[in-house]
This record gives C-alpha cells, structure tokens and sequence, in this order.
C-alpha cells in the first residue's frame, strides 16, 4: 500500500501567498483510512465526516473527500472518504479557487482550478457548478469581500443570485447567518460585505428591514463610510453592529439634524426584530438600540438642558455600565466624522463630562431615609443640582 501524503490546504495557503499571517493550518490527508489514521496516534472528532487532530501539534487532519447534496442548507450532504480519492476531487468540492490551492509538505504548490492567478487577479470565482448546491456559501463569498477586498466574478455572483432565488438561504440557522455577518463586519472593508450581500439579493432574503438604509444612496453611503472608518479604527464589535444596525434607518442625517431631540426612544421595532432574528448577542442588542433610540439626542447634547442631559446618560446605561455607554458614543463619534459638517465633537464631549461627574457623587448619606421614592428623588435633585453647577450656562 502507498503511503499516505500530507497537504496544506484551504484558507492557511490562501493566506499565506497573500502574506496574512496564517493563525490555523488543516490538512487533508490522501491514501489513508480511518483505521490508519487511528493506528498512527491520531484523535478522531470527526462527526459528519474523518476529521482528526494531530496527537501532538492538535491541528485538523482530514481524509480526502467527495460530497454529494442530499438535503436542504449548508449541511444537507452525504460524504465519501476512501484512499481512493485523490487530492484534485477533494479540492474540487470546495468553494472558491483561491481556497482550492494545497501546498505539499515539501512546498509544492497544488493549484488545479487557476487559484493563484485569481489571487493575484484579487477575484473571487467559484470552483465548480456544485458552488449552488451550499446556500451558506453566499455569505461566505460576501465575507470574502470583507476580509480581502476582493471583487466577485460575474458568474460567481450570478451564481449566488441563483441561490438567493432557490429560497435556500431560508435552510440556514439565524446563527449561521449571524457568524458570516459578524466576521465580515470585523474585517477590513465592512462596506464590501453590505454592498455584495445586497448585489446577490441576500441582503434583502435575510431581513427586508436591512435594505431600508440602502434605498437612498446618500444614507448608504453614510453607513458604508462609517462601518469602514469603525474598522479602520478597530471598533468593538458592538459598536460596529450598532453602525450595521442603522441599515434599519432610511434617513440618518434627518434624526441627526432634529432640532427637538429628546430623551423618547424612537421607531427602533425593525432593528429589534432583525436582532433578535439573527440571535444578536446582548450586549449588541442593547448598544444597537439605545443608539437608534437616542441618536437624536446624543447629536444635540450639548444644547440639553441639565434635566435632560441626566435622563439621557441613565438611559444610556452611563452609570451601570461604563463600557457600553462608551461603545454608544464611539459609534457616535464615527458617524459624527463621517458627517463633520452635521454634528459637533462638544456633544460628545458634553455626555463624557457629565457621566464623571456623575459617577463622582456619593449618596451615602441617603442609605437611612424611609422610602425609596424619597431617596430617588433626593439622588435624583442632587445629580441635576452637581450638573448644573458644572454647566452653569443650561437650564
């Protein structure tokens, strides 16, 4: 029997010729069997199909394999692993050329499907016209925009409309849906996400409320500018989804430039339920919404009277939670940038002043007083009174 021989593969020697530092190396693994593997010290944890880790370096080993689609979504296939299956068929199942490239454990570049000349064209093209038969592929390409500022191949894209078409995006769990959105919104270019998922039609299959913020081409551009300007500035994540989110809102210079802004939460039941739907963690829900409720007022604060300046940082959460108070203001400040002649740095400025000066206070002296609706409003008196202290020149 020949001996088994050990490739490369995937998204490590992508990134590698790309020269991205390479954080996970799998390997596929051609002439060998279960049994062997097994004898040769290797874990299996393979459930669908022989996946191994490496007894000493933990890495994923596995067997070469041809697929076949017998089901709905991303995990409808049945799978066939023998050492008969040679290196080119396994890359074949896969989905873009330029995760199509195995690298020998000599260094020798395996490239059957022209994956290095679309590195180098910096486009992303499909394999083969089993590229339709996995729906989660679609966001996977977007994704790809993302993280490497490729541009898709028409046909590719056709492709993928094709898929949008078929209804299979609606097989995908909201939380695979999710895992795709997140890593592209983490990337380099968040924008090329948004614009390739909306070219394909997916945008508008995973929720119609996400196309609201792409109709007028002024707002979009907007939110382009400011999901790139987060990246660029390595915005949390939940202050990204919180920028992602404004693609529920189809004016944002409008609420921007409300000359009334109060502490009211707005209309925000479409990126509540867009949330909720792609199963949004928490702390992004959260952050998502207290910005589209607030925005208005966070633009004026400055202009607040100091009344209206505390309920605004308590329904920020300022005081209970610090951090997301700041992810709020940070999503603020890039909107603020991309919009410099619309909105002030001093509204910001403001709302950070008053959270100090807040959390300064001490209450220690109220702890014995009868009842709490007494002591809410002595601690309540007692804030607006240090506020206006601070800002003699409000109201």
């Amino acid at each position: 029997m020949n001996k088994p021989s050990y490739y490369l593969v995937g998204g490590a020697v992508r990134d590698d010729l790309l020269g991205i530092t390479v954080t996970d190396r799998d390997f596929v693994v051609v002439g060998s069997s279960v049994e062997e593997m097994i004898a040769q010290g290797f874990i299996p944890v393979g459930r669908d199909f022989p996946v191994f880790l490496h007894p000493r370096t933990k890495e994923e080993y596995a067997l070469a394999r041809t697929e076949r689609k017998a089901g709905r979504g991303h995990q409808g296939f049945t799978f066939h692993a023998e050492p008969s299956v040679t290196l080119e068929e396994d890359l074949e199942r896969r989905d873009l050329t330029i995760n199509a490239i195995a690298k020998s454990i000599e260094g020798e570049l395996i490239d059957p499907f022209n994956g290095i000349s679309d590195l180098n064209k910096k486009v992303l093209r499909h394999v083969s016209e089993a590229f339709v038969e996995d729906p989660l592929r679609v966001l996977r390409v977007c994704r790809f925009t993302s993280k490497l500022d490729f541009d898709i191949h028409p046909k590719t894209l056709s492709l993928m409309a094709n898929i949008v078409n078929s209804g299979e995006l609606a097989h995908l769990s909201p939380e695979r849906i999710w895992i795709e959105i997140i890593k592209g919104l983490m990337a380099k270019t968040p924008s090329r996400m948004i614009y390739s998922l909306a070219s394909c039609g997916a945008l508008n299959a995973i929720s119609d409320t996400l196309s609201r913020g792409m109709l007028n081409s002024d707002n979009k551009e907007i939110i382009f500018k400011a999901l790139d300007l987060a990246a660029t500035n390595q915005a949390p994540i939940e202050t990204r989804v919180a920028i992602f989110s404004l693609l529920t809102e189809h004016d944002i210079t409008a609420i921007i430039r409300n000359k009334k802004p109060n502490v009211v939460p707005r209309n925000v039941e479409h990126a509540k339920e867009l949330l909720t739907q792609l199963r949004a963690s928490k702390d992004q829900y959260r952050t998502s919404v207290l910005l589209l409720s607030h925005l208005a007022s966070i633009s004026q604060a400055a202009e607040l009277s100091n009344e209206n300046m505390l309920d605004l940082v308590m329904h920020l959460d300022g005081l209970r939670n610090p951090e997301r108070f700041k992810n709020i203001l940070g999503a603020v400040k890039i909107i603020g940038q991309v919009l410099s002649e619309e909105m002030s740095p001093q509204h910001l400025t403001s709302l950070t002043a008053a959270l100090e000066i807040l959390k300064s206070l001490k209450h220690d002296d109220l702890a014995n007083k009868e009842n709490t609706r007494t002591i809410n409003q002595r601690v309540r008196d007692a804030r607006i009174t240090a506020l206006k202290q601070a800002f003699p020149k409000r109201k």
